[in-house]
């Protein structure tokens, strides 16, 4: 017996199957999305530094021109350290990538450090850690396997619906 398959050949006919699809279908993506997200948050706070564990979160947002929903995972600036000071998310970006002559030659900066002519006053710097850098990848298959764990979980949930 021959298989039938489907070829989008045209925007018209993806335009067609988007409308055809059911509509708990943007709920089950942003689930998961969200779901997700919290598992690639928890595989990043591995990695940092435990001054700045807790800016690291995960929200799930709507493109304002696209209307695609993404999930942002991150150092965000919404919390403080245990300790008095705050914690923003620029002086976890300074340890991660260093400051003046001690910043990563790994990570093409948009502003590369100018070369002076005469000494700077301080050229010790923040040596870089690449703490974040390390943590990508195991974070990124997190969020893979917690997304589709959830997508198989409520498969079935749609199937007898």
């Amino acid at each position: 017996m021959a298989q039938a398959r489907t070829y989008i050949t045209g925007l018209d006919d993806c335009l067609k199957c988007f409308d055809q699809a059911p509509n708990n279908l943007l709920k089950l993506v942003k689930g998961a999305l969200k779901e997700g997200g919290k598992e690639a948050a928890k595989e990043i706070r591995k990695a940092m530094p435990r001054r700045f564990k807790r800016l690291v979160s995960s929200k799930v947002v709507k493109g304002t021109l696209s209307g695609d929903y993404s999930a942002l995972v991150g150092a965000f600036n919404k919390a403080k350290s245990g300790t008095n000071e705050p914690a923003d998310w620029f002086k976890a970006y300074w340890k991660n990538y260093g400051t003046l002559t001690k910043r990563s030659r790994e990570h093409k900066f948009d502003y590369p450090i100018k070369k002076l002519n005469r000494k700077r006053r301080n050229e010790v710097g923040q040596p870089a850690e690449m703490f974040y850098d390390q943590a990508i990848l195991p974070a990124q298959q997190a969020f893979l396997r917690k997304f589709e764990d959830y997508i198989k979980t409520k498969e079935d949930y749609l199937k007898e619906r």
